[in-house]
């Protein structure tokens, strides 16, 4: 099977999937009981033409390959709400060093080049610093707060970009299993020890994908607003569950999108990210461009 039969990127979670396992309790009854049986569940069945069960899920939500010819990615400044990351960084309350290292990090210019199918990357401009004498901590808060700044973006571009270029419904059934039940559908995707899998409602809304690799698993589920395009996602929430040999304990994340339009498309115009017994993490972005593939 081909690694784009996996439904979504996995380098984002590399580390943080686990194999998950479906609940497996079920109720028992005595042979003696006087109350009849409820009857059982049925079980899922194969669906006979899954291409045009694929094909109807796919018209449902805004994608890009929609609107025009598409769009290749896009640019944009990126303000962070320095304040608050500082804060939650451990870098200080809201005292004078605060102050100090948020002046410092707002000289900062951020710009963000989204690739939709490749590797988003990130330009940190430091020169409003230059002649500036900075201390080690300084120097090490601006070196932190560019990776971390730049991991979190493309993290997020990563398991965002599917919903809006399409891919979040695979185009063809091949290497896929996809049966029904009165829950809905369900699409497996395995390969060695990854698997993924994609759960959809009786009208074909993606409620919950798991993906499973390595000893770890994340449970995603995404919520949308309807347009006349179709179907956006606004908001994602995120169970990841480390390896039962890391030490790292489990963790909740909290996305939510707003979006402005450019040129036509609608683009994260305001990103928030909140991790549970962290902090949020909010970025705006303005002066964006967009990028198109040729005519």
């Amino acid at each position: 099977m081909q690694k784009t039969r996996l439904l979504f990127p996995l380098s984002l979670f590399a580390a943080l999937m686990a194999v998950t396992v479906p609940p497996g309790a079920c109720a028992q009854s005595s042979a003696s009981t006087p109350h009849p049986q409820a009857a059982p569940a049925q079980p899922p069945t194969k669906v006979a033409n899954p291409d045009a069960l694929l094909a109807n899920a796919a018209k449902l939500y805004y994608s890009y390959a929609r609107i025009g010819n598409g769009l290749d990615g896009f640019d944009c400044a990126v303000h962070p709400d320095w304040k608050k990351i500082v804060v939650v960084a451990g870098k200080g309350g809201p005292d004078a060093a605060t102050e100090q290292h948020v002046q410092l990090l707002n000289g900062i210019k951020v710009q963000l080049h989204a690739h939709l199918m490749g590797r988003s990357t990130l330009d940190w401009d430091e020169s409003s610093n230059a002649g500036k004498t900075l201390d080690e901590d300084s120097l090490t808060l601006l070196t932190g707060m560019h990776q971390a700044t730049e991991q979190t973006l493309q993290g997020f571009l990563q398991f965002w970009a599917p919903f809006m270029n399409g891919s979040v419904v695979p185009s063809s059934s091949q290497g896929l299993d996809i049966t029904q039940s009165t829950k809905g559908y369900k699409l497996v995707a395995a390969q060695g020890d990854t698997s993924v899998t994609e759960h959809f409602d009786p009208k074909l809304v993606l409620q919950e994908f798991d993906v499973a690799m390595h000893g770890a698993a994340m449970k995603f589920s995404p919520s949308y607003k309807s347009t006349e395009k179709g179907l956006m996602v606004t908001s994602f929430t995120a169970h990841i569950q480390p390896p039962q040999s890391a030490s790292a304990k489990s963790q909740e994340m909290h996305v939510a999108i707003e979006y402005g339009t450019v040129d036509g498309f609608s683009i994260p115009a305001r990103l928030s990210m909140d991790v549970v017994n962290t902090g949020t993490f909010d970025f705006v972005f303005d002066g964006c461009t967009v990028n198109q593939p040729p005519k």
